[in-house]
């Protein structure tokens, strides 16, 4: 036992700081979506260039076993559920290196050895004392991995996998299990996003290479989970030049951080205006204000009525700067890099309604507009002072409200973009984020842990946050989403949360962490 505390420890170190460092090493790249055929043919091209299945399933393996580490630190047993195609040999990569880092693994195949792959085969034969089959039910609070069926699999899941992923969905659901599907849910197409009956129900979904289409689809959503994108070596080097660019998924291989010169100053590190809160929903304003400075920017203001700054202002940091106002509109006084208008604000007296429509169509930074405001809006029918400058972050209520569709939410997305010229940030379990001649980028973290209040406080007051440091609208959505799933995920992970006890606050806290993971500029 102490020999494989010994080994955890070792190989936790090594992941712990390679998983990162192999993100800031790798050359960003577009995460287009895909169809099975395209990512089949990129195989196929490293194949004939010199890369072997065997080194590309043994990278694969060990980089999807760096990814549960990094997710799921604090687990300690698993089951690998497997077929018998190379979808089961990566299962068994990632059972070897967990086995190394001191877990428990067992295996569930109904297969006999003989009518494995011959990969797959040498695969297990790397594995050492562990079963093919085990016929004991998972651990308790264990991980599952779904390792049976990759991405050529088509229609509902035949005998005699059927049981097993019946087993997989009763033990999730009965034992308190975590299930990790490799690169698609077995019972998804992954082309189209439809779920067949009896498909596993993933928590979380290790996609490889390119993300596939049908994954980011919002119908196959509650089966995929959290998607984690895992990079290889001979992608990078030969990347598909055909890929559809309808979709984006959002990873830290698609985003950078801003590296500061040594003689920057807190003026140049971005200046950001807020307006927000309201009598009751003062804590609206902190969370805003507090995500936009742990964003890196140098100088927050919240203005606020003169009857509300003796409350608020002693609730804020000490870093940010409060201002008594009796009208937003001073706001376009001062030298901001970028605004932030509407959270908590509920519903404001008419002649402070109209002064904040105004200020959005005034102005000329970049404006994030969110809950409240979102309702005046919708309310009042102004969608006529919105311009470019706008990023709208609305959850699908206030979409509703902004825009009635009866189109799919990545076509109420695109079409509400176009007409109003905005930026916009479609809250949901996949959130969607979109501008006009773009393509959807669909983010990739986050967890249901985060249906909380006060999460679109933190989005709204991180994406102002890096609009006023340079980054641009669309750059500033992405990184901010993906900072707040990520965080949210972090939190979880490190057992400081759990799914019920997870608060916008603790989102804040683990930001730094989340930030790490993003490579800087070079």
């Amino acid at each position: 036992m102490t020999q494989a505390i010994a080994r955890a420890g070792l190989l936790g170190k090594a992941y712990a700081f390679e998983w990162p460092i192999r993100a800031i090493l790798v050359i960003k790249m577009a995460m287009q979506s895909v169809s099975c055929e395209s990512m089949r043919d990129l195989e196929n091209t490293v194949f004939a260039i010199g890369h072997t299945p065997e080194a590309l399933m043994q990278q694969a393996g060990e980089r999807m076993a760096q990814s549960i580490l990094r997710y799921f630190p604090h687990y300690s047993r698993a089951t690998a559920y497997l077929g018998k195609g190379h979808n089961a040999g990566d299962a068994l990569v990632i059972a070897r290196h967990l086995q190394y880092a001191g877990w428990e693994l067992q295996l569930r195949c109904p297969y006999s050895l003989n009518e494995l792959s011959p990969l797959t085969l040498k695969m297990f034969q790397a594995l050492h004392g562990v079963s093919l089959d085990s016929s004991a039910p998972a651990p308790a609070g264990s991980l599952l991995i779904d390792g049976m069926l990759g991405i050529g699999a088509s229609g509902p899941i035949r005998p005699p996998l059927a049981d097993i992923a019946l087993e997989i969905n009763e033990t999730r659901d009965s034992m308190d299990c975590i299930v990790v599907a490799l690169d698609s849910p077995s019972g998804v197409n992954a082309d189209t996003g439809e779920i067949y009956s009896g498909a596993v129900r993933a928590d979380h979904t290790l996609s490889v290479g390119y993300p596939k289409s049908g994954l980011l689809h919002s119908m196959s959503t509650s089966h995929v989970g959290a998607i984690s994108q895992v990079v290889l070596d001979a992608f990078e080097e030969h990347p598909l030049e055909t890929a559809s660019a309808a979709y984006q998924l959002i990873t830290p291989h698609t985003l950078s951080r801003r590296r500061r010169d040594f003689d920057t100053h807190k003026g140049q590190a971005g200046r950001v205006g807020i307006w927000a809160g309201s009598e009751g929903m003062l804590g609206a304003a902190v969370l805003t204000a507090t995500a936009a400075l742990k964003s890196g920017a140098g100088l927050i203001t919240m203005f606020t009525p003169p009857a509300l700054y003796p409350t608020l202002a002693p609730m804020l940091p000490p870093e940010i700067m409060v201002q008594s106002s009796i009208t937003p509109l001073s706001m376009l006084e001062r030298n901001f890099d970028a605004l932030v208008l509407g959270p908590g604000i509920g519903n404001p007296p008419s002649d402070l309604a109209n002064q904040l429509i105004e200020l959005v169509e005034k102005s000329g930074v970049p404006t994030v507009l969110d809950a409240d405001i979102l309702n005046l809006i919708a309310r009042e029918q102004k969608h006529s002072v919105l311009h470019s400058k706008c990023i709208l972050t609305p959850h699908p209520g206030e979409m509703k409200r902004l825009h009635l569709s009866s189109g799919s939410r990545e076509e109420t997305a695109q079409d509400f973009c176009n007409l109003h010229s905005i930026t916009l940030l479609l809250k949901g379990a996949r959130t969607i984020i979109t501008a006009p001649g773009s393509p959807l980028f669909i983010n990739s973290s986050g967890s249901p842990a985060m249906a909380t209040a006060g999460q679109g406080d933190v989005l709204s007051g991180l994406i102002g946050g890096l609009c006023a440091q340079g980054y641009s609208q669309i750059e500033a959505c992405n990184l901010g989403a993906w900072l707040a799933g990520e965080a949210a995920q972090l939190a979880i992970a490190s057992q400081a949360e759990t799914e019920e006890t997870l608060t916008a606050s603790s989102v804040i806290e683990f930001l730094h962490q989340a930030f790490l993971a993003v490579p800087r500029q070079a």
